[in-house]
């Protein structure tokens, strides 16, 4: 594309996935294009904020992850059972409401035309409608490569890719396991397809993976890869946001010498404030400084906290991270590139 375009971006409030899909947003926006952005109305403020034209879903379900009460998923109730996990995602976001992610981006494209779609990969439903609109689309994979990859072991085992006969052999079954799984949402999908007239899908992965590009925000070198990817797969980097200015309100002299400490987990509600406790007590026993940021989801008030520790709702990692020695992290891949990124 020459010249300055119109761009639609179609999210889910899924907690990680925002803050890198806002600094693409923003880097489109610097370079002259019009950004308009389709996403549940928790995420108006913070896309508004860069420049973006926002507006919310309107069929497809909401959600508000900073909440424990508005968070469609509220995975943390089953967080000992996959399966039951998987199946939240499943038929409250990915699959079952397929059909209203569709009609949504059908309808803002109508009132608002636009060039070409971004849409996240969480919104199967939302490549549907961008499919059946004809325009050029690229899916955001906000962290590492989730669709199945020759001679890769499914995501979320913790697993390394195998070197032996027995160990391909394990990942291969796990591969199998793992797509017979997702394959399960294939049906609510072709069902969504078959309303809109188009031809079933043969592979549950088919709708994310038949775009234009398949966009992966993390660098190759952080990822497992198999020895082939589709040729619509670009590894496109990290995208973090460009926060050089940040500065916060430290509570410490500059004379003060001891290690920083961050403790940065999720800002979505996952039950976590029984981790942070222990983070808390664990730092009060240290000779460091320690900063714990809690996001929307938790109350500050509701943790006692030692002498060297300060809790803060939200610090810019930009700010901190410089000066940190380490960082405690539920494995988020912002926080884990950010923090790579500074050596940490």
């Amino acid at each position: 594309m020459s010249g300055p375009r119109r761009f639609l971006f179609v999210l889910p409030d899924a907690g990680g996935n925002v803050p890198p899909t806002v600094a693409v947003a923003r880097r489109l926006i610097r370079r002259g294009h019009q950004v308009r952005v389709l996403g549940h109305a928790s995420l108006r403020a913070c896309f508004e904020a860069v420049g973006c034209a926002f507006a919310p879903f309107r069929l497809a379900p909401d959600s508000d992850t900073s909440s424990p009460e508005s968070d469609l998923i509220k995975d943390w109730e089953v967080r000992n059972n996959p399966l039951a996990s998987f199946a939240r995602v499943r038929d409250r976001l990915s699959f079952g409401p397929a059909l209203q992610f569709a009609h949504d981006v059908l309808d803002e494209l109508h009132e608002h035309p636009a060039d070409a779609l971004a849409v996240d990969v969480m919104l199967p439903g939302a490549a549907l409608g961008a499919e059946k609109a004809g325009l050029p689309t690229a899916v955001l994979v906000h962290t590492i490569y989730l669709f199945p990859t020759e001679g890769v072991p499914p995501i979320g085992l913790g697993l390394r890719p195998a070197t032996g006969p027995l160990g391909r052999a394990r990942d291969r079954a796990l591969s199998a396991a793992s797509l017979r799984l997702m394959t399960t949402g294939l049906p609510s999908l072709n069902r969504a397809r078959a309303a809109l007239s188009l031809p079933p899908l043969h592979g549950v992965f088919d709708q994310l993976l038949g775009v234009d590009r398949v966009l992966v925000l993390t660098s190759r070198r952080f990822d497992f890869t198999g020895p082939s990817l589709l040729p619509s797969v670009r590894y496109v980097g990290p995208q973090v946001d460009e926060d050089d200015g940040a500065t916060w309100d430290r509570p410490w002299s500059e004379s003060e010498r001891d290690p920083l400490v961050l403790v940065s987990l999720s800002s979505t509600f996952q039950d976590q404030g029984g981790t942070i406790t222990a983070a808390i007590d664990a730092l009060g026993a240290m000779a460091v400084r320690g900063l714990v940021t809690l996001g929307p989801a938790l109350d500050p008030a509701a943790f006692s906290v030692p002498a060297n520790v300060v809790v803060r709702p939200f610090v810019p990692h930009a700010a901190v991270l410089g000066e940190a020695r380490a960082v405690v992290t539920h494995g988020g891949h912002g926080t884990v590139m950010k923090a790579l990124a500074q050596g940490v």
